[in-house]
Parts: structure tokens; sequence; C-alpha cells
């Protein structure tokens, strides 16, 4: 319930709009009584004789009453649904501020299906209590009494009738909460393992059509479709045991007001257009209390729901902007590690140890190694992914003190993983620019990231849709497709984490000639595998289990022994074999 109260906080933003509709709900509540209340007392009247302007004049009382009523139970709903939509929208878009802002190891912990789930049927969950589900709270907390204190003042042994029913009913939704609430958090996990099912096959789908998994795949799915079946079965069991105290406690409570008023009637000591009343009302109390049986099973869902919202708007950022950032004015590029160390929680040996390095501004930086030594740590600690020990300085300032937006905005960063969104080649390119790019701008970085051939073959060029995850691409043209989209940010630091592995080596000659032309006033970093890829850097590092080992030209590390020139032997050997 404490998760709920903080949600609700962000109703009470509205609160001129709420007290508006829960201001509707007695008046409407009072019509249904005064229209139950003029129909009892109309049998009386027609039953001891009547005229017809009797009849003219009420049949215009409950005209009035009902438009009236009418129209507060339309403004009730009007507003509090409303509302309820409102916070709805500021709340998802809160969420997804928050997932975009928690670094990615964050993201790596957590399944993209989970997350969705949270940001769609959680909310949901959240707003239908919340909106609708208070407003049915307030209309029976209004019309219950209300009703009941008018019976038992028209008859008080008949309206007790009434009350052993509804604490039977009452006691019941108690029993049932408890199973209904485990059953619903259930289900919320089994919907997101589902979500993430799909989305890890749809976005594998090469994976899987290429190591004909598709059955596999489908077994795991259903496997969570059934177990998701097998709770929303006993969830569904379980409101409907709900749904039946309800309506069998209307019907208990009927059946004796019918016999005790029937009797009471016959012997004409209850009006028959007061036993109308009694029948009528206590219908109408029920609808109500029939709406609280709803909420019984809507609680449980939006108490889980709520707590993992809550869990996730309190997750801590771990990067977090500076208290008092410096305005660095215009990026140089210089870039100095002093004594890094870092270790990724839960490691017991650091990913990089005691590195020292001074990248000087407009110069080419390649960082090389064997797999695992550290290169990717290196260039996330420069984008500030992380934070380390030690000093990671831009232009000579620590950038733990630089506003995020200062020091990435600086970077032009290609990660491993080329991500595309799934709209056209160009909006993929554009993405990274902060104007909008006109099309002489959009060939030109074609035309730098060896794209400019393949988009000619491209029925619709470069607005050509490549599909989720550019998976109509190629793995090097994905490659490319992140440089370009890397450029047009046109960056003072551009950083390459082995962003050539999926091209040829011709393709990739050309595309280092292309960076090094483009990389006139700017600092670059090329992190490879293949080391013809860096040969022409201004300072190349070898990583070994998070030190760097060795450090210098390429001709310079070609003259010693040690792993960059055993290693440069080997592929150069290779590659010849590759080419006969």
């Amino acid at each position: 319930m404490r998760e709920l109260a903080v949600l609700f906080r962000r109703f009470l933003r509205h609160k001129w709009t709420l007290l508006a509709g829960f201001a509707c709900i007695p008046l409407a509540s009072l019509g249904d009584v005064w229209i139950t209340r003029l129909i009892g007392d109309a049998l009386d009247r027609l039953r001891t004789g009547s005229d017809a302007d009797f009849l003219v004049g009420l049949f215009w009382m409950l005209l009035g009453v009902s438009l009236l009523r009418g129209t507060f139970r339309f403004l009730q709903r009007w507003w509090l649904v409303c509302v309820s939509r409102w916070v709805e929208v500021r709340l998802k878009q809160d969420l997804f501020d928050k997932l975009v802002s928690l670094p990615t190891s964050f993201h790596v912990r957590n399944r993209s299906g989970d997350l969705v789930s949270r940001l769609t049927s959680d909310v949901e969950n959240v707003r239908m209590f919340l909106g609708p589900g208070l407003m049915y709270v307030a209309g029976a907390l209004v019309m219950v009494p209300a009703s009941l204190g008018y019976l038992l003042l028209l008859d008080w042994t008949v309206a007790l009738w009434m009350v052993v029913p509804l604490l039977c009913m009452g006691v019941g939704m108690w029993w049932m909460s408890a199973r209904l609430e485990r059953h619903s958090l259930a289900v919320q996990e089994t919907l997101a393992e589902i979500g993430h099912r799909a989305q890890e096959s749809f976005a594998g789908t090469r994976v899987v059509k290429g190591y004909s998994r598709e059955e596999q795949q489908a077994a795991r799915f259903d496997q969570s479709s059934r177990r998701n079946l097998h709770h929303q079965i006993e969830l569904a069991r379980a409101r409907g045991i709900t749904h039946a105290i309800t309506y069998t406690s209307k019907d208990l409570t009927l059946l004796p007001i019918l016999l005790v008023g029937g009797l009471a009637m016959i012997d004409r000591s209850l009006p028959a257009g007061e036993l109308f009343v009694f029948i009528d009302l206590t219908a109408k109390v029920f609808w109500p209390i029939i709406a609280l049986g709803w909420m019984v099973g809507v609680y449980p869902r939006s108490v889980v729901s709520a707590r993992r919202i809550q869990e996730l708007l309190a997750t801590p950022r771990e990067i977090d902007e500076p208290a008092q950032p410096i305005a660095l004015g215009e990026v140089q590029g210089r870039i100095e590690l002093r004594d890094v160390t870092f270790t990724y929680p839960g490691a017991s040996t650091p990913a990089l140890s005691n590195i020292d390095l001074a990248i000087p501004a407009n110069s080419a930086l390649g960082i090389v190694g064997p797999t695992g030594a550290g290169k990717t740590t290196l260039l996330n600690l420069l984008a500030r992914i992380f934070d380390a020990q030690g000093e990671v300085l831009l232009d000579g300032v620590d950038i733990r003190h630089l506003p995020l937006s200062t020091l990435r905005g600086a970077l032009g960063y290609v990660p491993q993983d080329s991500f595309l969104f799934s709209d056209t080649w160009r909006n993929n390119v554009a993405f990274g620019a902060e104007r909008e790019l006109d099309d002489a701008e959009i060939d030109d970085l074609a035309r730098r990231a060896c794209m400019a051939g393949e988009l000619q073959r491209f029925p619709k060029g470069c607005d050509q849709k490549i599909g989720e995850r550019g998976v109509t691409l190629s793995g090097g043209q994905r490659q490319r497709t992140c440089i370009a989209r890397a450029l047009a940010r046109d960056p003072r630091v551009l950083v390459l984490d082995d962003a050539l592995s999926a091209v040829d080596t011709e393709t990739e000659s050309q595309l280092v000639r292309n960076l090094k032309s483009a990389s006139h006033g700017r600092t670059v970093i090329l992190a490879a595998h293949r080391l013809s890829t860096v040969r022409h850097a201004d300072q190349i590092i070898v990583l070994d289990e998070g030190r760097i080992v060795q450090l210098g030209t390429h001709a310079e590390l070609l003259a010693r022994q040690g792993w960059y020139a055993e290693t440069w032997k080997r592929q150069q050997v290779q590659q010849e074999l590759a080419g006969l």
C-alpha cells in the first residue's frame, strides 16, 4: 500500500480536478436515492388514488433529477478518469526518462521484456486502481452508508437483514485478497517473461534461422505461455470466487427483505412504496459493492505493479551529474588517464590496473591486445559509462566534473554492438547529428563510410527501411552505418570499438584512409583485433590482463619482440593464405 500512496502523490498535482470529480459522486448518489424515493411515493399515491396533474408533475420531476444525476455521473468519470490518464502519460515518461538515464550495466542485468512490462502493463494496473478504482471506492463509501442510513430510518427491522450478508461478503473478500495478490504477481512476472522471449527471438531471428532453432524457440515460448496460463487460470479462479461471493451475498440479502417486507406489507405495517424503496436501494447498494469486489481483484495487481514501478524509479543512476559542473568551453580533445583502475561489480580481479596514458589533441591512438584484455572497458571509461579509481581527464578536467551532455556531446562513439533502429538508413545516420542534415551531407557521410555503392543498389537509396536492428544489412554494412552516424555528430573525439571487424580488408583500408582524412581537427581512438586497422595511428598501446604492456608506433612495436610483432606476423600470413 505504501507504494501506491507514493504514486498517488502524482494525482495530487491535479487536486482541484480531483476535488471536483469526487464532489460529483455524492451528488450523483443523492440523485439515485431521490429517484427511488420519488417512485416509491408515486406507488403509494397511485394505490390510494391520484390525478393526471400529479403524474405530469412526477414525470417532470423524475426527468429533471435524472438529467442532473446523469450530468454528475458524466462529470465524475470525465474528471477522475482524465486525471488518471494524464498521470499515466507522465508516469510512463518519467519511467522512460529513468530507463534511458540508467547505466549500461543496469540494462545488462535486466531483461528488456521485463522493463517494457513495467512501462506498459504495470503503469496501466496502477492507473486502473488510482483512477477508476478510487472512483468506485468513493462511490461505495457514499452510496452504501447513505442508503443503509435511509433504510434504517424507514424500518430498522427490515434494514438489519442487509447487514449480515454484507459482513459475510467483506470477510470473504478479505480472505481472497492474499491469493489474488500472489497470483497477480506471478501473472505479471510470466507476462514479462513472454515479452522477453518474443523480443529476443525476433531480434535474433538471423541466429534462430541460421541454427534451425525455430522449434526450440517455439518450445521455450510455449513453456513461458503455459506458466502464464497456469497463473492466469488460478487468478481467474480466485476472481470467480470473489464475484460469486459478491453476487450470492446480493441474492441472500434480497430474499429475506422480500420475505420480511412482504409479510409486513400483508399486515399493512409497511406500505408498498417503501417495500419498493427497500428492494431498489438494496440493488443500488450492491452495484458499488460489486465494484468493490472488482477492486479486490485489481488491488493486488496494482500493489504488485506499484512495487515494481517504485523499484525502477528508486534505482540509483550510478553515474550522476556533478554537483558543481565545470564549464569546459570549446573541446580540444586532449585526453589523459592517471593511475586508472577499474573492477566490475562482483569481479575478483580488476579489468584495468594502474593505467597511465596521455593522448594529445588531434592525434590517433590504437588500442590492441588479446580478447578480454580491457580494450572495451577502457573506451567505456572515456565515455563515463562507468566510474573508475584514478582520474580520466578531458582537456585537463576530470570528466566527473563535466556535465554528461558536454562529455558525451564531444564523443562520437561506435560500440562493438552495431545497434540500428527500425527506420531508414538516412534517419539512423541523422540520429547522431545535432541538427538536420541535407541530402549533400548524407551523401558525403555515405561516401566516407564506404556505403555509397551499397546505397545505390537499395530500391529507395538512403531512404530504404533497414528493418529491426538493421536486420536487412550485413554485419559490415551495419558497422559502416554506425560509423557514418558517429561522423554525423562531427565529434571532437571519435572512438571506434573494433568497428571494422566485419568489413573485408580492402574496405577496411579505404575506411581507414577516409577516417584519416576526416580526423583533421579531432582525436581518434581505435580499438581493434586486426592490427592493420591501427597501423597508421600516432601511437599504439597493447593491453594484456588490464595493463599496458607495450606502447609505441607501428614501426617501433614491430622492431621489438612481443605480442604486437608476433600477432602482426601471424595476421599477415593469414591474410596471404586467404588471398590464395
